[in-house]
């Protein structure tokens, strides 16, 4: 601990050639190891004051462990320059404070910082305000300034987007990499636009190249991982999440991804235990008409609308015996039929109450013992969920798109879904029940 504090004390008073020179140091410390990073995070919260040379060092300290308002306290005790108007218009863009970002970008660009960064947050700042006729005006400046760069396409991408052009914004995203290949942003963003049209391939690919530059991006191992995971590539998954987790120990998504990526690692299909279920459920649609039976017990069964024997399993005895001309005789007859199948009248009926009393939850405001959902839950999106990567992908192959939606599967449909583990089912049924709802019970 003391060698680590040693070295950030060092690395907040030594000098350097240049600012960016500077920002590179800290913020590779920063991206080092997550004890690293909590030991800056301390230290940054330790500092009462800070010496006029050392408030912009600490100020970036603070930015790169996410700490936004001490990194402003900072820079407001900084001597004025173009480096601190240029740090309060990325803090600010970062708390999303788009007004103040904009105003301290403006000066930083008349210290006369350097203008195509300048512009490129500007642009981004107000497209993110949803203020696109700005940021138009902002790209048109861009572009002025230096129309060649990868900034510009990438802006110009972001905009496209914006307006819901995905395909043109692809096309820009790819001149920003022709440009610059090392540009992270627009490696990524590519990546996640030609990941949600269908081309993993292209898409991992992209995530690859983007995740070789340090220090790694977060959400790019994060996607990469899903991908690697989808593909079977257990191992490759799992080491782009103890990456994350390297610098980042808490981070919530990665931990929960690892363990489902560890979880995918040693799970095998049960072929088995689909043909089983795929065998119990062609016995329930067998026809009554395949059995042998007497003419007055068919004629019965037909006038009550029995024509299968997943339908016997939703009637029970006395049902039976209260129907007309329907006797003893008859009702043996239809039992042996369903003990041959290891099937029993109002099977499913069973299976069902005891499920449904076990779903509803005590003071849910049942009616005749029914839960009653929430109409405008059911209509909100799946993003209220704030599912995992890889529960959102699974479900997205399915198209479910409202809470609603997903209540109408069983556990059973889900896992049938490629890559859909018992983690994913989990989380998902963790999710619902936190909303008082649950997955479908199916009628067997």
């Amino acid at each position: 601990m003391d060698a680590t504090r040693n070295k950030i004390d060092e690395l907040i008073s030594a000098n350097y050639d240049d600012f960016d020179q500077m920002h590179a140091a800290i913020r590779r410390f920063a991206s080092t190891s997550g004890a690293d990073r909590e030991q800056l995070r301390a230290y940054v919260d330790s500092q009462a004051s800070a010496s006029a040379d050392q408030t912009l060092k600490l100020a970036i300290a603070a930015l790169m462990v996410g700490n936004l308002d001490r990194a402003i306290e900072f820079l407001r005790a900084a001597p004025e320059g173009r480096e601190k108007r240029w740090l309060l218009g990325l803090t600010f863009k970062a708390q999303g404070d788009y007004a103040h970002a904009l105003a301290d970008l403006e000066r930083a660009m008349a210290r006369d910082f350097d203008k195509v960064r300048v512009l490129s947050e500007m642009v981004e700042a107000q497209r993110l305000a949803g203020d696109l006729k700005s940021a138009k005006q902002a790209l048109k400046q861009l572009q002025q300034a230096d129309p060649n760069s990868g900034q510009y396409f990438y802006q110009a991408a972001g905009i496209a987007e914006a307006e819901g052009k995905t395909p043109e914004a692809i096309e820009l995203l790819e001149q920003a990499v022709e440009k610059a290949p090392a540009f992270v942003p627009a490696l990524f963003r590519l990546a996640f636009l030609v990941d949600l049209n269908g081309d993993e391939g292209r898409a991992k690919e992209l995530y690859k190249q983007c995740v070789q530059h340090e220090p790694a991006h977060v959400n790019a191992l994060l996607n990469l991982s899903v991908l690697c995971d989808d593909s079977g590539e257990y191992e490759q998954a799992i080491a782009c999440l103890k990456r994350i987790l390297h610098v980042h120990p808490n981070h919530g998504r990665a931990r929960l991804f690892l363990k489902d990526a560890m979880s995918s690692n040693n799970m095998y299909y049960d072929e088995e235990y689909e043909k089983r279920r795929d065998k119990f459920q062609q016995v329930l649609e067998m026809p009554i008409s395949d059995f042998e039976l007497s003419v007055r017990s068919r004629n019965c069964l037909k006038k009550m609308g029995i024509r299968t024997l997943g339908d016997l399993t939703r009637i029970t005895e006395a049902e039976l015996l209260s129907y007309k001309n329907f006797g003893e005789t008859s009702l043996n007859e239809i039992k042996a039929i369903m003990s041959s199948k290891n099937l029993r009248l109002g099977q499913a009926l069973e299976d069902q109450a005891s499920r449904k009393a076990a779903s509803i939850l005590p003071g849910a405001g049942a009616e005749d013992g029914q839960p009653q959902p929430d109409q405008s839950l059911m209509a909100k999106s799946i993003d209220e969920l704030n599912l995992s990567v890889r529960s959102r992908k699974c479900l997205q192959r399915l198209d479910v798109q409202t809470i609603g939606d997903l209540t109408n599967y069983t556990e059973a449909q889900l896992m049938a879904v490629k890559n859909f583990g018992t983690i994913s089912l989990k989380e998902i049924k963790d999710r619902l029940a936190e909303m008082g709802l649950s997955l479908r019970v199916p009628e067997v």
